[in-house]
Formats: structure tokens, C-alpha cells, sequence
């Protein structure tokens, strides 16, 4: 493809600035019980297993998303040739608590501070 052909493929702009290990934002579009499509931009929706949803184990999506949700994931695999992303919310919250581990390590024995005040702190972080 030349330039103007890959600039006007959406699904090829959008993995070209999101790359696998990406964090990235999408609404919720439709939801069964094996997982949810997630609309990242303009056609450009990717795929969110169940089991990819919580560190704890979720039989049904339906209970857990919900259409016109917004949600934060990692993009975990990216298949250009089926133009398939697929995603992962357990994979982000098992890096984000690695990172408020390790944080808490460096700063409690200078700080003082507690693992739940940097939980909570990181959790202020994500929400603003």
C-alpha cells in the first residue's frame, strides 16, 4: 500500500500509533457471555475475552460490562492480517499493582508510607 491508501485504512493508522503493550481507551459496543467488542476509534473495534476482563474468574462478560461502558485495557496481540486487537483489563491491573508494589518498596522505607495509601494514591492517578 502507498502512503495515502495505509492514512485512509483506520484499523492501519490506529495499530501503527498502538502498538502491541499499548494502554488504550474504548466503549463498549456489544456484550455476550464469552467476552465484548470494544470500539478503540472510528471502525477500529477489538476483542475482550471474559477471561481477560478481572484477575478473578468471570463466567459471563454480561455481568460484569456493559454496553456504552468505557473501559482501559492493554492491547495483548495484534493480528494485521485478520485485522483482529485483542484486549486485556487483567493484564493492565496486574501492571499497575506491580508498579504500586514496587513503588512502595522504594518510598515506605523513606515515607512511611503504607501500600493502601499508594493504592489509593495510583488509584486517584487512574481516575483524573
Amino acid at each position: 500500500l502507498g502512503l495515502k491508501q495505509s492514512s485512509e485504512d483506520p484499523f492501519s493508522g490506529y495499530v501503527a500509533e498502538n502498538g502491541k503493550g499499548s494502554t488504550v481507551t474504548g466503549i463498549v459496543k456489544e456484550v455476550t457471555a464469552k467476552g465484548a467488542v470494544v470500539e478503540l476509534a472510528a471502525n477500529v473495534d477489538a476483542y475482550l475475552r471474559a477471561s481477560e476482563i478481572s484477575q478473578d474468574r468471570i463466567e459471563d462478560a454480561r455481568t460484569v460490562l456493559k454496553e456504552g461502558e468505557e473501559i482501559e485495557a492493554k492491547i495483548t496481540s495484534i493480528e494485521r492480517k485478520d485485522r483482529k486487537i485483542s484486549l486485556s483489563i487483567k493484564v493492565r491491573e496486574m501492571e499497575l499493582e506491580d508498579t504500586v508494589t514496587q513503588e512502595y518498596s522504594r518510598e515506605s522505607s523513606v515515607t512511611g508510607a503504607t501500600l493502601g495509601d499508594k493504592l489509593k494514591q495510583q488509584l486517584k492517578k487512574q481516575n483524573s
